[in-house]
């Protein structure tokens, strides 16, 4: 009766570990003609679909057994629709989208522009931080490394409804567009040490910033340019060996750091003792996924395309808009989940890249999204002949794969924030 019943329960799994097996497969194919398609655009959407999503349907933890199976299998039938479209939308494009940037990147390529670009992106983005400040460096300092007192608050933090301040403090989006410049500076060869080590002590605030947060997202940001601006000064050799043993590792790395943020996120500290424990690690968005299918339309009316607007308008500052909606997909889906206080939600819950796809506009919102993701991947990937040339543009290539896996849990400007910047200083610094 127990070998008939764990059939049974592999049998309800099924779908889930076939479209796992899918994903390696074509993952393994890609990596077979070259390594180091590991970290191509194209693969690394395979590898967020397989985090965010596959791995906890074929777990299919207590969470999930609140579903039937027809709805289970119809949350993997959307994954499965994603994937096939978003490879339709890859392989039926070319491209072009990102090229334009990477030219610019390729157009200030010398050791003394990439330095003046990265004191201007210091400057603008340590500005708000000084005046809020009130000058007093040590609070700077102290907010990135020292422990927060709960839910990672910060005095450096922009307001959720925000006025002019709020609107002021977001200029720290330039201390990210610093990030993969510091990244080049420390990895190219003919700038000088004292330039590294400025580089190099800027990074490692930037790291401690983000450790400090609780915010994987910003993360992401700041150990991908560093790794890549590693691996870009290694052999040929040794680059293989670090996309085949390397990436492995920093993913357990990236998930133990994942639950001891999530352990820890009330106290506003990194609980790593108890990181093991975790039953939650903030990347189960296929329980989102099977949530909002069950309930949309039947309890909820479709989003059709709003919580993508406002994303879209969410770089423009509330002090300019005072009536800008502040209704996101994380707001709206913790108030369908009852999280609210004083009738608005007091927390974000994420609905996941291919739930908000269906909340938005259903089976079709999955089919049309996923193949312009496509398209943007192959966009992507189409720019890495600039990565190979220069090191500036290879960070910064290795930053926008952070922003493809970081999307696994939903569209988000707030993750583009850092590339907006860069692209500012790009258009004042570059004229052709």
């Amino acid at each position: 009766m127990t070998a008939i019943m764990n059939f049974e329960t592999q049998l309800q799994n099924t779908p889930a570990y076939l479209a796992l097996v899918f994903c390696v497969g074509l993952i393994l194919v890609e990596c077979h003609k070259d390594i180091r398609q590991l970290v191509s655009a194209k693969c690394v959407f395979l590898l967020t679909i397989i985090a965010w999503f596959l791995l906890e349907a074929c777990i299919k933890p207590e969470d999930l057994r609140v579903f039937s199976q027809d709805e289970f299998n119809f949350g993997i039938l959307c994954v499965a629709g994603t994937i096939a479209c978003f490879l339709f939308g890859y392989r039926a494009s070319k491209g072009g989208a990102f090229d334009p940037l990477f030219r610019r990147l390729a157009g200030i390529d010398s050791p003394n522009l990439i330095w003046r670009v990265f004191l201007v992106a210091c400057v603008i983005g340590f500005l708000p931080l000084l005046v809020v400040a009130n000058g007093d460096v040590t609070l700077i300092l102290q907010d990135a490394f020292m422990p927060r007192s709960s839910r990672w608050a910060s005095i450096f933090q922009r307001g959720r409804y925000g006025g002019f301040r709020d609107a002021f403090l977001e200029l720290q989006m330039f201390l990210r567009a610093a990030i993969p410049l510091a990244a080049a500076i420390v990895a190219h060869r003919k700038q000088t040490s004292f330039r590294k080590i400025i580089a190099f002590l800027f990074l490692t605030y930037a790291f401690a910033r983000a450790l400090n947060s609780g915010t994987r997202s910003q993360v992401a940001e700041v150990f991908l340019p560093i790794a890549a601006a590693i691996y870009w000064r290694l052999s040929e050799k040794l680059k293989r060996y670090a996309l085949v043993f390397g990436l492995p590792l920093i993913a357990v790395a990236f998930l133990i750091y994942s639950a001891a943020s999530v352990l820890g996120r009330d106290k506003g500290n990194i609980d790593w003792e108890k990181a093991s424990e975790a039953d939650y690690v903030g990347f189960e968005m296929f329980r989102e996924l099977l949530f909002i299918t069950k309930a949309v339309p039947d309890d909820f009316d479709f989003k059709l395309g709003r919580t993508y607007f406002v994303q879209a308008v969410n770089p423009i500052p509330r002090a300019i808009w005072p009536d800008k909606p502040i209704d996101d997909a994380g707001l709206e889906l913790a108030k369908l989940k009852g999280a609210v206080a004083g009738g608005d939600a007091y927390l974000t819950i994420s609905p996941g890249l291919i739930g908000e796809m269906y909340w938005n506009f259903g089976i079709p919102g999955v089919i049309i999204i996923s193949m312009l993701l496509g398209y943007l991947a192959k966009s992507w990937d189409r720019v890495r002949p600039f990565a190979r040339q220069s090191i500036l543009a290879f960070t910064v290539f290795a930053a926008g794969l952070a922003i493809i896996f970081l999307s696994g849990r939903s569209i988000n400007a707030a993750t583009l924030y850092g590339m907006m910047a860069l692209f500012v200083l790009l258009i004042l610094f570059s004229r052709k």
